[in-house]
């Protein structure tokens, strides 16, 4: 275990010689202070303006759920950036022929950063949701946002030749996450067009209090993962 926590620590070292990495990790919080206190006085104002006695608060559940995806995808966001600045530096590759090995570098890199993102989305919607949830249907959003994570660090490194590169490739990859407006916006069958992304079936899940619908919404996101991870490793070495 010594080896993958000194690879983990090169990590975190690298993230925090980044002054724009080491902003994306405390973005979350900013964001979930202004949702929690930013949305609800917008609120009052519009319905104030409008004369109208909601506006936003239909759309609280949309906030909250942005909020618990927002945690781990800057997190993945900011490990696909080291990533992409290790393999210009040749680093990955020394890392794989030491005992981190190829494994302890993935773990490392991708696994530990998302289980941190976890516990922070969960302390996050314990203390900053607009709307009331259970802690069972808490976490087991934040894992599905946490798996969709992944694959949008995945997607980011796996299409990216370096860092301004992945920049770019980070707001392609937000397009995964348009999935969560669809069940707020489109209420016909036409929403199960977006079936492919994990976003829609979160959506549909907290929604609808379907505990099947997570099924699909952790599968999709696996198979995104599996479909992703053979070009990363080829990438990665």
């Amino acid at each position: 275990m010594k080896p993958l926590w000194r690879s983990f620590g090169v990590f975190i070292r690298q993230i925090i010689r980044d002054n724009m990495l080491w902003a994306v990790c405390f973005a979350p919080l900013l964001a979930a202070l202004f949702f929690r206190y930013g949305i609800p006085l917008i609120e009052g104002l519009l319905c104030g303006y409008f004369q109208q006695q909601a506006i936003l608060s239909d759309y609280y559940l949309l906030f909250d759920l942005l909020l618990s995806l927002l945690t781990p995808y800057l997190f993945c966001y900011v490990s696909a950036m080291v990533m992409l600045t290790e393999r210009d530096e040749n680093m990955a590759g020394y890392m794989a022929v030491t005992p981190v090995g190829k494994s302890g570098y993935v773990m490392s890199r991708l696994v530990f950063p998302a289980l941190i993102a976890l516990v922070a989305s969960v302390l996050l919607m314990s203390f900053f949701t607009l709307t009331v949830w259970l802690f069972w249907t808490a976490l087991a959003v934040c894992l599905l946002t946490c798996l969709l994570s992944i694959t949008v660090a995945l997607l980011i490194f796996s299409l990216s030749r370096n860092r301004v590169e992945g920049m770019a490739m980070a707001k392609m990859a937000g397009l995964l996450i348009l999935g969560l407006l669809v069940p707020f916006f489109i209420l016909s069958n036409v929403k199960y067009l977006a079936a492919p992304l994990p976003s829609f079936w979160i959506a549909e899940f907290c929604i609808t209090q379907n505990v099947l619908l997570l099924l699909p919404a952790a599968l999709i996101s696996l198979i995104w993962i599996w479909l992703l991870y053979g070009r990363f490793v080829r990438k990665l070495y």
